[in-house]
């Protein structure tokens, strides 16, 4: 398989998908909604990573399936290889985590409710090739290959 890989984070606020991006996969280029702001600037960031045949993460909290969609329909098409990462997404632990942040970092606790209540397990029928579920205890992240979903 080509070495072009887009990695496609899945959780929910404060589960630790930018840490893990940022501690796991500093090779790659990050795309991230918060910091570009609109849908377009990431789309634009997005096609440069295409056309230069650059692996990139999504870390964004892609909690549905329609969301991860728009990504990886454009991947299949550009060849690349999808990879998903689902964090843990226990709802107290990721207010606890996010209410230790400052600033814009810090989201209200029922956006975090909000995006736990619409979260989706990712399937590898969503086009994925490969997908790991990240435990997260606060102090360590442990990586494992995806299991059915009612093994989790």
């Amino acid at each position: 398989m080509n070495d072009k890989t887009i990695i496609i984070m899945i959780g929910i606020q404060g589960s630790g998908k930018s840490t893990f991006c940022n501690k796991f996969l500093e090779n790659y280029k990050r795309i991230n909604l918060d910091t570009l702001k609109t849908r377009h600037r990431e789309q634009t960031e997005i096609d440069e990573c295409f056309k230069a045949d650059e692996s990139f993460v999504v870390d964004n909290t892609n909690p549905t399936k329609e969301e991860r969609a728009r990504y990886i329909s454009q991947a299949k098409t550009e060849e690349y290889k999808v990879v998903g990462y689902f964090m843990e997404s226990k709802i107290k632990d990721c207010i606890d985590r996010n209410n230790k942040r400052t600033g814009n970092a810090c989201v209200p606790a029922k956006a975090i409710a909000a995006t736990s209540n619409k979260l989706q397990l990712p399937r590898y029928d969503e086009g994925f090739d490969q997908l790991y579920f990240v435990k997260n205890d606060g102090t360590e992240m442990t990586v494992y290959e995806w299991r059915d979903e009612n093994e989790i």
